[in-house]
């Protein structure tokens, strides 16, 4: 067991250091609020329209 301690020990130093669980979760926070204010590309009323009206057209 001390060996595979000392593996992994090993294994682990030649790693980058991580990043701290909080400034990733802010970044994702980030994204989403970057996300929020795009303008949508297109209205949900008319991404239905188109699918329904492809609906009708292939049968």
């Amino acid at each position: 067991m001390d060996t595979l301690h000392t593996v992994l020990r090993n294994l682990r130093g030649d790693n980058p250091p991580r990043r701290d669980h909080l400034s990733v979760f802010r970044e994702f926070l980030e994204h989403l609020d970057r996300i929020g204010k795009q303008p949508p590309t297109r209205s949900a009323k008319s991404a239905r329209r188109s699918k329904d009206k492809s609906r009708r057209t292939k049968s």
